[in-house]
């Protein structure tokens, strides 16, 4: 498991580790260095002329540092710095660089003016093999207006855009390390190398698409110093580590009973790939209450699961509907509720009876439009699991004007704040809190992006709750690791345009 830390944490973790050690900045920045120059090793071989983009401060500092590196094992280093006096320890890096024979360029060299019909995307004929980004860091704290700086950053996206890779050094310039929102223009880079931790502007807002692949180098600073907690980054080797093998003399009562209420006419299929997803991931018994319309469809669409009917006439529940539901219920060690369930009057009264449960609810979909109806029913039990995506979080805070304004951590704590349990908020980065711990995933594909990825996500959870020995919110942050990581194996079997809930849930793997 990884941790973030914010800007203003690392900036005092940093000035605290070397005064209690001794170990001065320009340490930390060679280690720095030595981590931009691995991650160029991975996109250009190692005699490339690489352009160094070196801003003013501390984060220029590591950018000069890794040109005279650069040069030293057998690169081209070629500096470009803006017009502005530097830090002291860019000042020094700078000296070492000039020392070892790097050439400073102009600003007209390396971008000609855009009249220049002979220079597109403003790139020279002897234009770089690949460009490190090392303008600003993360101390960036507003917009960019100068000029000069706009137009190093266009002409550099402008580059990327012919096939020149782009480095980043800590987070790209442009991008704030705390919400990940773009400060007036941002660069686009292949690899950012974070230093130490992992920034969460990288992993919120815009980030992840300026971001590229995020590789995180240590620099002397141990992974553990220092009261920073920061969010929480589930890896792929926390799935064996969180979930204990299964015992040799474990029988299914073992792994849980799940009590499903999904699905609706037409939307048979939601149901499924919920109970599919939650057998498959490991549920010892798993039962879904389904209308006696469904009863027949659902047994033949996932015979691994049982079905209880719910009795209705003229296509409405009976109120022995909920009687039938609350029985299930006192067997169950978790639940889930809304897979294409519907929206009608008459699941108000289950509403109530999964409120009331004695075991963890997952609440999903349709079950959180009727939840939205009914504000008064909040809080929920705070072992609960409640999974909006965006449109549906505006919903439950009652769509007001304030929280179209929302950034999505005030969403996820706005939202455990009303309903008491713990929130999975789906976003591109997906985020997780029980107002203690807050997790991000970073392990997902733009191939979920198609119906049926969420019920599948629920049925996940709901196993993994079943099993007894997960918290909520790990749970909640496992499930959305191993279903992103089934995403990812689908998208490279069949490409990202391909997924099906069915291949998503054969490509499962939990332990």
């Amino acid at each position: 498991m990884k941790y973030t830390i914010t800007p203003k944490e690392m900036q005092m973790l940093e000035r605290t580790w070397m005064a209690r050690t001794g170990v001065p900045s320009a340490l930390l920045m060679e280690h720095a260095a030595q981590g931009i120059v691995e991650a160029l090793l991975r996109h250009v071989p190692a005699t490339a002329r690489v352009l160094f983009l070196c801003g003013p401060g501390n984060n220029g500092g590591d950018g000069f540092a890794a040109a005279r590196l650069w040069q030293r094992q057998g690169g081209q280093s070629l500096l470009w710095e803006p017009r502005m006096v530097l830090s002291r320890d860019a000042l020094l890096n700078r000296d070492l660089a000039l020392a070892a024979q790097v050439k400073i360029t102009r600003m007209e060299d390396v971008f000609p003016p855009e009249s220049d019909a002979d220079a597109p995307f403003g790139c020279p004929a002897d234009c770089p093999d690949a460009v490190v980004d090392a303008l600003f860091g993360t101390g960036l704290s507003h917009a960019i207006v100068d000029d000069e700086f706009l137009r190093a950053i266009a002409a550099v996206n402008g580059l990327r855009e012919t096939g020149v890779p782009v480095i980043a050094a800590d987070i790209p310039s442009g991008i704030d390390g705390l919400t990940g929102e773009v400060r007036g223009m941002a660069l686009h880079v292949d690899e950012t190398v974070c230093f130490h931790r992992i920034k969460p502007g990288l992993l919120l807002g815009e980030g992840p698409a300026h971001a590229g692949k995020i590789t995180v180098k240590d620099i002397l600073i141990p992974a553990d110093e220092g009261d920073v907690s920061g969010y929480q980054l589930l890896e792929e080797k926390d799935i064996s580590a969180m979930i204990p093998p299964r015992p040799v003399d474990c029988h299914k009562g073992t792994f849980g009973r799940t009590v499903l209420l999904v699905g609706a006419p037409g939307m048979a299929g939601a149901a499924a790939f919920c109970a599919k997803a939650c057998v498959t991931a490991g549920a010892g018994l798993t039962t879904i209450l389904c209308r006696e319309s469904l009863l027949h469809t659902l047994q033949v669409l996932c015979p691994e699961a049982m079905c209880l009917p719910l009795p209705e006439e003229d296509g409405a529940l009976l109120p022995e509907a909920a009687d039938i539901a609350r029985k299930a219920l006192s067997q169950a060690d978790a639940a889930c509720v809304g897979c294409g369930l519907g929206r009608t009057e008459d699941l108000l009264p289950l509403m109530e009876v999964f409120r009331m449960a004695p075991c963890p609810v997952v609440w999903d979909a349709d079950a959180l439009y009727l939840l939205s109806r009914q504000p008064e029913t909040f809080p929920l039990k705070e072992a609960d699991v409640i999974t909006p995506h965006w449109v549906e979080g505006l919903r439950l805070l009652g769509e007001s004007d304030a929280a179209e304004d929302l950034k999505p951590l005030e969403m996820l704590e706005q939202l455990h704040e009303l309903l008491g349990c713990t929130v999975l908020l789906k976003q591109p980065r997906t985020l997780i809190t029980d107002g203690i711990t807050t997790c991000i995933n970073t392990e997902a594909s733009p191939a979920l992006a198609k119906g049926g990825s969420g019920d599948v996500l629920a049925g996940v959870i709901t196993a993994l709750m079943a099993r007894g020995t997960l918290s909520s919110v790990h749970a909640a942050a496992l499930g959305a690791l191993i279903h992103g990581l089934a995403g990812q194996r689908v998208a490279l079997q069949y490409g990202e345009n391909c997924l099906t809930p069915q291949r998503l849930i054969e490509a499962l793997r939990v332990r």
